[in-house]
């Protein structure tokens, strides 16, 4: 048979022919005009938690060490600084590790099932203040200066005066700084800055490790400076000794080895009561650890409160400097922070020894920022009597 090429072309136009392409019925816009059309608004509203410069929990950035004016109620202020540590370094990134974690803390939104409250909707100003300036060469430098910059926020005013507790040595309310670290040693300069406002704290100090031991016996902390005895493993020995602390104060979470016996009387010289992890496994668990903490803790004077992520089991907390096997879960620590804080007068705060590099899908990271988050929202709550 043969193959005519001419009725097959004529056939397949008649085909083309008959069918029915429908009309455009949109038209092309301008970008300008693109949001007035279809089912889409294209302008930008949505805030992702993934997405944009990373501050805490996404609160705004403010540079607190420069500007001049009353400043913010709650300040969170990050403390990159590792020079002192005793074993893993890389604390100084911490910092960063807890604003990163902080993005998925805050996945949904700011309020706060667990303390029933957004705490950034009470007229109580919470911004993230940055980094201090601390030199990573030189440990005197860094103590001075983490001290002063604690100090000049310290002694600033306050926006919203007429809320919180007034220091009974100024008369004032004053900014409630939380601090980001770093390693534990930040605490001391804190603390020596806190005196100069508030005169001796009680100390809720949670940590696997006491960090009171005396320099002549602490991981070489006597070797060849006086600078070399402010270690992450004393700042509560020299915090004692400089009287800055009162007698009431408590350790929470200790599990760790001891150089002696001996640490632990002069443990109690300098005031600390101790609760080990083990308590946690009591017939009343959680609520027996924040009974006892709030039975050894005054009510109405100044408390600083103190976490070491390494109070948690490693498992939890594989990023942090100091880990020891058999300690805390997250749960347990959150409901300490809601519930054995309730109604203290809370001072300053810090979170330490978040160690990144050696973090595993940012667990660390995430624990550390939700707990910051529970302990705004206590500084709020207590700081409104809810």
């Amino acid at each position: 048979m043969r193959f005519d090429f001419s009725s097959s072309l004529a056939a397949l136009a008649a085909f083309a022919s008959a069918l029915v392409v429908p009309p455009r019925t949109d038209e092309q816009v301008s970008i300008e005009n693109s949001k007035k059309h279809g089912n889409y608004d294209l302008e930008p509203s949505a805030n992702f938690a993934f997405s944009g410069i990373t501050t805490f929990a996404q609160l705004p950035s403010v540079q607190c060490l420069t500007e001049s004016g009353p400043v913010d109620d709650i300040l969170i202020l990050g403390f990159p600084f590792d020079t002192a540590t005793s074993y893993r370094t890389g604390t100084r990134f911490g910092p960063n590790a807890v604003r990163q974690g902080s993005r998925a803390a805050s996945l949904a939104g700011h309020y706060n099932y667990r303390q029933s409250i957004n705490p950034y909707e009470q007229n109580i100003s919470v911004v993230d203040c940055g980094d201090l300036p601390i030199s990573p060469f030189d440990n005197g430098l860094a103590f001075a200066q983490m001290e002063d910059w604690y100090k000049r926020l310290l002694w600033r005013e306050v926006k919203s005066a007429g809320k919180g507790t007034r220091s009974s040595e100024t008369g004032r309310v004053h900014p409630q700084i939380v601090a980001l670290g770093g390693d534990h040693s930040i605490s001391l300069p804190i603390l020596r800055a806190l005196n100069t406002i508030y005169g001796k704290v009680s100390a809720i100090h949670i940590d696997a490790h006491i960090d009171t031991w005396s320099p002549k016996v602490f991981a070489g902390a006597n070797a060849g400076s006086k600078q070399a005895e402010y270690a992450d493993g004393t700042p509560y020995y020299w915090a004692g000794m400089e009287g800055l602390l009162s007698t009431k104060n408590v350790h929470a979470g200790i599990r760790s080895s001891l150089d002696s016996a001996k640490d632990m009387e002069l443990d109690e010289e300098v005031g600390f009561t101790t609760i080990p992890a083990s308590d946690m496994l009591k017939r009343d668990g959680v609520w027996g650890v924040i009974d006892k903490i709030r039975s050894i803790v005054p009510h109405g004077e100044p408390v600083y409160v103190s976490l070491d992520v390494d109070s948690l089991d490693p498992a939890f907390v594989p990023g942090t400097a100091g880990p020891a096997s058999g300690g805390w879960t997250p749960r347990e620590i959150i409901q300490i922070i809601i519930d054995g804080l309730e109604g203290l007068n809370i001072v300053g705060v810090d979170v330490v020894e978040v160690l990144p590099a050696l973090d595993q899908a940012e667990i660390t990271g995430i624990a550390a920022a939700e707990f910051t988050i529970e302990l705004i929202t206590r500084l709020v709550r207590n700081r409104l009597s809810l």
